[in-house]
């Protein structure tokens, strides 16, 4: 069972956060497995992952990159609100994705959502075997 305040992100961040509690992550989005497709899941995934490359890929500082792109990174948020308006997601994935959003604060927590997330998208595969 997941708690969702599990989810930490940057200093905070438990040890088994990729792996346990990705693990849990996953099986809390697939448990209605009718909603939550891989190819909708994935959308969201490679599109914090574009965000997290721009900012780690920044040639100059991280953090004002992060800063610059925080805003669209947080907009993530209402894509996924709108994909659970129109019944793509559910309340499942929308409760764990809202959560990493809301954790990543800088650039250590926004790589660490983006690696949380990879973990979860490799846990969830398992989850349709």
């Amino acid at each position: 069972m997941l708690n969702i305040n599990e989810i930490k992100f940057g200093g905070e961040k438990p040890t088994e956060i990729f792996s346990d509690i990705a693990q849990r992550a996953a099986q809390h989005i697939k448990q209605s497995n009718n909603v939550n497709k891989t190819t909708q899941l994935r959308k969201f995934y490679d599109e914090l992952a574009m965000w997290n490359d721009r900012v780690q890929l920044a040639r100059e500082n991280k953090e004002n990159k992060f800063q610059e792109l925080a805003p669209f990174i947080k907009m993530l948020k209402a894509k996924v609100a709108y994909a659970r308006g129109r019944k793509h997601v559910d309340d499942h994935f929308l409760e764990v994705f809202n959560r990493c959003i809301d954790q990543a604060n800088n650039v250590e927590t926004l790589r660490d959502a983006k690696l949380f997330m990879e973990a979860v998208m490799g846990f969830c595969k398992l989850e349709e075997i």
